[in-house]
């Protein structure tokens, strides 16, 4: 069913790595935590979908979640994209609290006392990201195919409203509840396959293949350098840093909290904000050691790949590894 699995995509797990390694006292810290919890309360409504989406016949749909699709304007998003031999369907999650109001003007917006939020038209998205497909699978040369589309949101408590009554908004906006017999709606529409099961996998491949994730490029984005990151190992615990190695165990002077594998979160660290490979001296500075065997015993417990021999050796920093 999962062709490609709910995963927290790298450009956010970038965003989130800087956040933590950047100090509350920095005059860009509210920026860069204010783009990061944005980021991953995006990947939460997404998360939230799985429940639901657990629940359809599991030889019916292949699931794709977070494609990013190349085509002749650039590259286009898709948040969940469902294949089937009798339709597509393409899911855009929003996670937005409160209340969510589409007008007259086609706007939508959220409504407080103290102010009005303008938000991008969902349907507008999911209706460009349907166009984008479509023109995309056509250079494929395969059946036409129906391709479906719907704006889920992911809060339960979320006041939707529709003022003008816009039947086409109360078609693709819903509640994360409604997704299931909206699905069961459209099985029940398509009942003629349109594509074979080989070409169905053959289009799987091909998306795969073209999936070009988003870099982030946090540090270049907020003018950053390495000079404006919090070295060390995190305590998993009570968030201290540093933490020092000591016995064979990296400990906490703030909680106590004794750990043999805190410095995996901070290779990962280093992975995602500085370089994917990392030599001898470099570890010993980022995780504040001073040895260079007990650095080098650390590197080589985790069985990273390694380039190059002698002292221009580095080691391969493998996020699935690490974070495994």
């Amino acid at each position: 069913m999962y062709v490609k699995p709910l995963a927290l995509p790298l450009h956010i797990q970038e965003a989130m790595a800087l956040d933590r390694r950047v100090a509350n006292t920095h005059l860009q810290k509210h920026a860069i935590s204010k783009a990061a919890a944005n980021l991953f309360s995006g990947y939460k409504g997404e998360e939230s979908l799985i429940y639901h989406l657990n629940f359809l016949p599991e030889d019916d749909f292949l699931i794709f979640h977070y494609l990013r699709i190349p085509d002749g304007k650039g590259r286009f998003q898709l948040d969940f994209l469902l294949l089937s031999i009798y339709f597509f369907l393409i899911i855009e999650v929003k996670n937005i609290y409160d209340n969510v109001t589409f007008d007259e003007m086609g706007q939508v917006y959220r409504e407080s006392a103290e102010k009005v939020e303008v938000f991008g038209n969902p349907v507008d998205q999911v209706n460009l990201q349907h166009r984008r497909l479509l023109s995309w699978l056509r250079e494929m040369n395969l059946p036409a195919v129906p391709i479906e589309k719907i704006v889920v949101f992911s809060r339960d408590s979320t006041y939707l409203r529709n003022l003008t009554n816009n039947k086409i908004i109360s078609d693709i906006v819903m509640h994360r509840h409604k997704i299931l017999p909206k699905i069961d709606s459209f099985i029940n529409r398509y009942r003629l396959a349109r594509i074979s099961e080989d070409q169905l996998m053959e289009l799987s491949y091909r998306l795969l293949e073209e999936h070009n994730p988003e870099v982030y490029s946090g540090m270049e984005k907020f003018g950053m350098t390495t000079h404006d990151l919090i070295i060390g190992v995190i305590c998993p615990g009570c968030r201290n840093v540093p933490m020092h190695w000591k016995s064979g165990k990296w400990l906490c002077l703030s909680c106590g909290l004794k750990s043999k594998t805190a410095h995996r979160p901070a290779l990962a660290d280093h992975s995602l904000l500085i370089g994917k490979s990392i030599n001898n001296r470099e570890a010993r500075e980022f995780l504040k050691l001073n040895s260079n065997s007990i650095t080098r015993k650390i590197l080589q417990s985790e069985e990273l790949d390694k380039i190059g021999v002698g002292s221009g050796m580095r080691y391969r920093l493998d996020i699935g590894k690490l974070l495994d």
